[in-house]
């Protein structure tokens, strides 16, 4: 068909015409100041915010066809981000999927680093733990310090902070204990001097939860201190819920439950109100803890339910594992006479953790549902369960459940 060739070489003069050029040049600003727009929203509105989405969408459809494109990564992270803030995971899988094609290309640039970042955190958030620590991995091994440094202004937070914090929270959760701990700290000590606020408030918010995640509240409150200083000097909408959350929890643990349980409240209202899932396990089963200290282990039970139906409809099934065990205990809690329905939620956790890869979890679990073999007298289920659940693990006092696991299991011997 010698008409192809013929549109070839007529394409190929039109591309040179000024009018055309003009045109593409035209377009090429469009796309960077929506992207500019977008990131500029980012920090101010947050990044589930409706606005934000619609910059960076108006960035991605002026950059289309061009990949590889700053404008066209930095729609590819926003468009990610806002989803990941709105808990949607098949949006999520499409746009890291995309991300990671838009720069294959380029497989060992910094970009690249970052697309993987969003790849594994996406399945981090769907409690696909070894998954998510790959590609975690390849994103910090690609980090560049000084080299990487302005990526922050272009996909939220400095890309070595990002990647060290979610690569912290998968390990943990494998059982990986010193690694998490080692990588919690290397991200803490990156932020020392920076100025980038995005960078600073993230670093704090991850920080503070990862240590409630931990049970570590001597590495949460500091963290979560910090954070609230932040948002309190800059105009930063979704990091401040956080903050009023983490404000309140902060003094639950340093008081009585009620003394910051309304604020703890009030953060999940805002988080709510705002269509902020990030975590969203995990600050249910704060709440519902403080909760169950101030007396009301009937509001305990409504909240982890109304979280564990969140986490089905969703897919965030990151913390899934410890929603059923801290069910587990309130159920026990509300009827210590009525053992079963507990029981068949500390198995339902030891099975979830197990399914998932989520050692720690699976420990913590385990060591509930021994105790309560024990305490209706099955021993030798009890030290079964134990024994698998404490398999490769050394004691550490970073993970107290260990000492107590072990303790228990000799006891029952």
């Amino acid at each position: 068909m010698p008409e192809i060739g013929q549109a070839q070489s007529l394409l190929e003069a039109l591309a040179e015409t000024d009018e055309v050029k003009a045109a593409e040049a035209h377009r090429h600003r469009r796309a960077q100041l929506h992207a500019a727009y977008g990131s500029a929203l980012y920090a101010a509105r947050g990044i589930g915010a409706p606005e934000t989405t619609e910059a960076f969408a108006k960035a991605r459809e002026a950059a289309l066809g061009d990949k590889d494109t700053p404008e066209r990564l930095a729609a590819d992270y926003g468009l990610w981000a806002g989803s990941f803030a709105r808990g949607e995971l098949p949006a999520m899988r499409e746009l890291s999927a995309a991300f990671l094609s838009d720069v294959k290309a380029r497989p060992n640039s910094p970009e690249a680093g970052v697309a993987h970042r969003v790849l594994g955190t996406t399945r981090w958030f769907a409690g696909e733990y070894a998954e998510a620590r790959d590609h975690l991995e390849r994103a910090l091994a690609l980090f560049n310090p000084g080299r990487d440094d302005d990526l922050a202004f272009r996909f939220g937070q400095d890309a070595g902070v990002a990647a060290m914090s979610w690569l912290a929270s998968s390990t943990w959760v494998m059982g990986e204990v010193a690694r998490a701990i080692a990588l919690a700290d290397q991200m803490i000590a990156r932020i020392a001097g920076m100025t980038h606020v995005g960078t600073l408030a993230f670093a704090r918010l991850f920080a503070a939860m990862f240590g409630i995640m931990c049970g570590d509240s001597s590495r949460a409150a500091p963290n979560a201190a910090e954070l609230v200083r932040l948002t309190r000097e800059h105009d930063l909408t979704m990091h401040r819920a956080f903050a009023v959350f983490l404000e309140g929890w902060a003094r639950t643990v340093s008081g009585p439950p009620e003394d910051g349980l309304e604020n703890m409240r009030r953060g999940a209202g805002l988080l709510r109100d705002q269509n902020i899932l990030i975590i969203d396990g995990l600050i249910k089963i704060a709440l519902a803890q403080t909760e169950a200290r101030a007396g009301d282990v009937d509001r305990a039970l409504a909240i982890l339910d109304e979280a564990l139906a969140t986490s089905d409809r969703i897919g965030h099934r990151t913390f899934a594992a410890e929603l059923h065990r801290v069910r587990g205990e309130m159920l026990l809690k509300h009827s210590p006479t009525n053992p079963a329905p507990a029981e068949k939620a500390l198995q339902t956790a030891v099975a979830v953790a197990q399914r998932q890869g989520a050692r720690s979890f699976e420990l913590r679990a385990a060591l509930s549902l021994a105790k309560l073999y024990q305490s209706t007298a099955r021993p030798v289920e009890a030290h079964a369960v134990l024994v698998r659940a404490l398999e490769g693990f050394a004691p550490t006092p970073e993970v107290p459940e260990i000492a107590e696991a072990r303790a228990l299991m000799e006891r029952l011997a």
